[in-house]
């Protein structure tokens, strides 16, 4: 034989090349999934963060005015009842 006579595969390798081939393309086509899930999770990581951080100045907001309003103190959330501080 020749080392330049071109050879064919048989089919059964053929088949396996070819099985191999499908599934390299769908891992990386799952990998492309994975990338876009990550980024869109990030984006809703990010939107959570803002969101945090804007109910954390609102909880700061509302503290100071309460506190100017009624003082120094404690409050039941259930019943509304404040208790200033002595």
């Amino acid at each position: 034989m020749a080392i330049n006579t071109p050879q064919k595969f048989s089919p059964e390798e053929l088949k396996q090349l070819k099985e191999l081939q499908t599934k390299m393309d769908n891992i990386i086509i799952r990998f492309g999934q994975i990338s876009i899930n990550k980024q869109a999770l990030e984006s809703q990581e990010e939107q959570a963060k803002n969101s945090l951080s804007e109910l954390k100045t609102q909880e700061t907001e509302i503290a100071k005015s309460l506190s100017n309003k009624y003082g120094k103190g404690t409050l039941d959330i259930e019943s509304g009842e404040f208790t200033p501080e002595d």
